[in-house]
């Protein structure tokens, strides 16, 4: 038996980051995780012989603090600034996201004459909303019936409900006059969820960028949150999104974290009698990890259905989590090409290699978004599959040995159990070919330049990341299942009533980005229990994995406010050109 601080369930990018947080505060920690390698999604996986990446593809919205707190960049992480951010190909065009304000409106007008004035009102409109509700990203979060009670203003009032009451659909339909503008924040609100444009709430995906901004505003002032507050400007990880995680992944080491890989755990251990408080983990070897802190950093179904029992946090609660539906549709794609073909219908002025070295997506309206949904909720392939893509050889050269380049796309929405069978072979292939055809209305003779390819149907997402139904953000991002609800109101807080147990990843508050900020949240609840005396355990010193000994837990600890390399949050602006698929779990 293995005598810990804090055990992390779960080695996702959160759960390495909570790791971090907490071994850098002076705790002894382990992260115990069932697959043969550390990252989930955002770790490197060997799509090709000899070529490995993410499944991930961009990090925009890491959360520039956990960057700074815990100094990745002197583990080695760098990243490529790319502008534009995204190319967003339309059946009759590509709309190129520039970070030139002018050269944006122009396009948008070119859509429909006053698109940019009526887009610009509508995200000034949002980020007005998201600065009276007051919501934190980086705060537990409040719960869904009290926000409309913070509102006074008569258009507040009208935008919240057509936000979280009316769809998307309505929303923008009542606002923009293209669809071509809507098929761009259709995509940003709902791009990796199994839930059409034309359901109630789903408006709310364009309100977190809103609540980041706002957040930053009041932590920092007005004009150096808009300063700074650039969507995308994390930029391109060189060496793919792994390199995230190999940072991650050194920050833990340099503070002693210890990991245990290919290592399931199969049950949260906890003190029947007495206190009741969470005692640690048992493995599915049976070698048990103690510590008087656990964190979980997985997806909650699958916490709560397999590794609590009824005792833990009562049978109610874990029926309601465990019973929650994951309707995942996430398809992969890796191509390596010989070359790379021209990019077909830029606009004037287009950098024709610019182009290429970022983001492209594919979703031609709101109408087409409501097809593929609809769809794959038949359990049917659109035809038009919605993708997002990026060649990360531009950036990071070193991913291929010779002078071939990978082409990394995932697509949405391919349905887990199609109606009329499973994900054999030919079915995964036919999809992925079919996800091609559609590629080349961006990048003609694409299907003439492919060397070698990897396809993965939702299946085999699940079983290689261990991603419930191939649901990448750990279950839907609507009003319900967001807020004091994520992911159920007894344990939304990250703290739960079973004393020294947390949770943190995906299916927590914020949701299902590549940020971060659900595993730096949990880690700093953890801390704040330490420090107020809400922990619980051995506060003696004990001996450390190096030389000497380390702080008894809680002891000198620090804390996010007081570390001098601590940068508030910032908050990436809401734009079209918003180049963030990244709606990914822990």
């Amino acid at each position: 038996m293995r005598r810990l601080d804090a055990v992390v369930v779960g080695g996702g990018h959160n759960g390495l980051v909570a790791a971090a947080y907490l071994g850098r505060a002076g705790l002894r920690v382990a992260v115990v995780e069932a697959r043969d390698r550390l990252g989930g999604p955002c770790g490197a996986y060997e799509f090709l012989p000899g070529r490995s990446l993410s499944f991930t593809n961009s990090p925009g919205s890491l959360n520039p603090a956990v960057v700074r707190e815990l100094r990745l960049a002197d583990h080695g992480l760098r990243f490529v600034r790319a502008d534009p951010t995204v190319v967003h190909r339309f059946a009759d065009r590509s709309f190129v996201g520039w970070r030139d304000r002018a050269r944006v409106d122009r396009q948008l007008d070119a859509l429909a004459a006053g698109e940019a004035r009526r887009y610009r009102e509508l995200i000034a409109g949002l980020e007005r909303l998201g600065a009276a509700l007051g919501v934190s990203l980086d705060e537990p979060p409040p719960d869904l019936g009290e926000l409309r009670g913070r509102l006074s203003d008569p258009e507040d009032l009208r935008l919240f409900t057509a936000v979280f009451d009316g769809s998307l659909t309505g929303l923008l339909a009542e606002r923009l006059r293209s669809e071509q503008a809507g098929g761009l924040l259709g995509m940003l609100a709902l791009n990796a969820q199994l839930v059409p444009p034309s359901a109630p709430g789903t408006g709310v995906g364009l309100m977190m960028r809103p609540f980041a901004r706002a957040s930053a505003a009041g932590l920092r002032g007005p004009g150096d949150a808009e300063s700074v507050a650039l969507r995308g400007s994390t930029g391109l990880p060189v060496g793919s999104m792994s390199a995230i995680v190999d940072a991650l992944e050194a920050s833990c080491r340099a503070h002693g974290v210890e990991f245990r890989t290919g290592t399931p755990v199969t049950r949260i251990l906890y003190d029947e009698g007495g206190d009741g408080g969470v005692r640690g983990v048992v493995t599915a070897s049976g070698e048990e990890f103690a510590a008087d802190r656990v964190v979980a950093a997985v997806n909650p179904v699958h916490l709560f259905r397999d590794l609590l029992d009824d005792g833990a946090l009562g049978a109610g609660v874990r029926a309601d989590v465990a019973g929650q539906r994951m309707r995942g549709s996430a398809f992969k794609l890796v191509l390596e090409v010989d070359a790379l073909p021209a990019y077909a219908g830029l606009p004037d002025g287009a950098d024709p290699d610019a182009a290429r070295a970022c983001q492209f997506r594919f979703g031609d309206s709101l109408g087409h978004i409501e097809e593929a949904v609809t769809a794959a909720l038949a359990g049917r392939m659109s035809e038009r599959p919605l993708m997002w893509g990026l060649v990360p050889t531009l950036t990071s050269p070193g991913l291929t040995p010779g002078n071939t380049h990978l082409v990394s796309v995932n697509a949405w929405h391919a349905p887990y159990a199609p109606e009329d069978g499973g994900w054999d072979g030919a079915r995964v292939e036919a999809f992925g070919r079919r996800c091609v055809a559609v590629l080349e209305e961006l990048m003609p003779g694409l299907a003439d330049r492919i060397v070698d390819h990897r396809f993965l149907g939702p299946d085999a997402i699940e079983r290689e990341l261990g991603l419930v139904e191939s649901n990448i953000t750990h279950g839907d991002m609507l009003p319900a299942g967001l807020f004091g609800a994520r992911p159920h109101p007894a344990v939304a807080g990250y703290r739960t009533p079973l004393r020294g147990f947390y949770v943190s990843g995906a299916g927590t508050w914020p949701g299902g980005y590549v940020t971060g900020t659900p595993g730096r949240n949990a880690a700093r609840t953890v801390l704040t229990d330490l420090r107020e005396g809400g922990g619980s355990g051995d506060r003696n010193t004990a001996p450390g994995p190096g030389p000497g000994s380390r702080p008894a837990p809680g002891a000198g600890l620090r804390y996010p406010a007081q570390d001098p390399a601590y940068d508030p949050p910032r908050a990436p602006a809401h734009d079209p050109t918003d180049d963030d698929e990244e709606r990914r779990p822990a």
